[in-house]
């Protein structure tokens, strides 16, 4: 197989002169169109005016700050009601009207509607499953070979871990 020699007598062609006045920038990808882009998209770090806008988040000193201010005037607006009404028991009132706010501090909350999730006595994971013998719940199959071998002192044990032992004398 023989080689054919170019004009210039080098094996390997010269580039042409067409390919060589191509720019950087006119191979650069980054400017041509999108169509699948969405033309009115605003990023939200940077919309806005000034480039600064768009959600912020909040320190908890500030979310406390702002939370005292507003159950503040909820009590102060109470306390106008109960002024303006003139009621000889104002203060019960207005204490009472101070423990039924519902705050983001506040503790207290309604029970949960969902079922109480059940965990296994041995590991500690979500158990699926319920020995009928000794009512302890485990996870999988593995965890229940080791639950068979326990002896009935070990199983009053995990059940008094659980608060639904049964003391036998």
């Amino acid at each position: 197989m023989q080689r054919t020699s170019s004009s210039s007598g080098r094996s390997t062609p010269a580039a042409s002169s067409s390919s060589s006045s191509l720019t950087a920038e006119e191979l650069s990808f980054a400017d041509t169109p999108r169509p699948f882009k969405n033309p009115y998209y605003l990023n939200r770090t940077t919309a806005g005016p000034g480039g600064g806008g768009g959600k912020r988040t909040k320190a908890l000193k500030q979310i406390m700050a702002l939370e005292r201010e507003r159950v503040d005037q909820l009590l102060e607006a109470k306390k106008q009601q109960l002024v303006a009404g003139a009621g000889d028991d104002a203060e019960a009132q207005l204490q009472q009207a101070f423990h039924q706010v519902v705050s983001f501090a506040s503790v207290e909350a309604p029970p949960s509607l969902l079922p109480q999730k059940r965990y296994c006595d041995i590991t500690g994971l979500e158990a699926k499953y319920q020995d009928p013998r000794s009512t302890l719940r485990y996870h999988n199959a593995e965890v229940y070979e080791v639950l068979r071998t326990f002896q009935p002192a070990v199983i009053q044990a995990y059940l008094a871990v659980r608060g639904q032992g049964v003391v036998l004398r």
